[in-house]
């Protein structure tokens, strides 16, 4: 191939390239935007206001960010059974989840600690006025990438019923 051709050729491959999207422009997700990650310095409780937090406002800063969030503070174990992220977001909106993406409220029960676990409720109300209370159960992670990390390992619907006040 002669130079002429190899210079055209390397114009319009990086014509190409230049007008590919970039990943974040597949994802959604803006250049530079961090979201919470999970760290050792984070108590359980810290870890449960964050992945609820994110969710009160799910499409902030980019749509699915707040269950994009709550996906990295799960255990590796949790994300197991519910990933990869695209299966997840599925599971999250919808039942009996899909009350906790956008909520408009929220109250929070103190933090059951037993040894790595712990645990705690939390109360959320959507915007039609529903409420529904959440268990979550949280490990310390005791190896790999997350070490001394809590971490989400599975979060359920209480059944319906009166709650105790001092459970908040």
């Amino acid at each position: 191939m002669n130079r002429c051709k190899t210079a055209r050729l390397a114009l319009v491959l990086l014509a190409g390239a230049l007008s590919l999207p970039s990943s974040a422009a597949i994802t959604d997700k803006p250049e530079g935007v961090e979201l919470p990650q999970p760290s050792a310095e984070l108590a359980p409780q810290d870890v449960v206001r964050i992945v609820v937090d994110a969710l009160s406002n799910n499409d902030q800063p980019y749509a699915n960010a707040g269950i994009e969030t709550t996906f990295s503070f799960a255990s590796p174990a949790n994300k197991v059974n519910t990933g990869p992220l695209d299966r997840f977001i599925q599971m999250v909106k919808g039942p009996p989840y899909g009350i906790m993406v956008d909520h408009v409220g929220s109250e929070f029960s103190e933090v059951v600690l037993m040894g790595n676990k712990a645990y705690q409720m939390v109360l959320l109300t959507a915007p039609d006025g529903r409420s529904e209370v959440f268990a979550f159960r949280l490990s310390k992670q005791q190896d790999g990438d997350f070490k001394d990390m809590w971490m989400t390992d599975a979060v359920w619907p209480v059944a319906t019923a009166t709650v105790p006040e001092q459970a908040f």
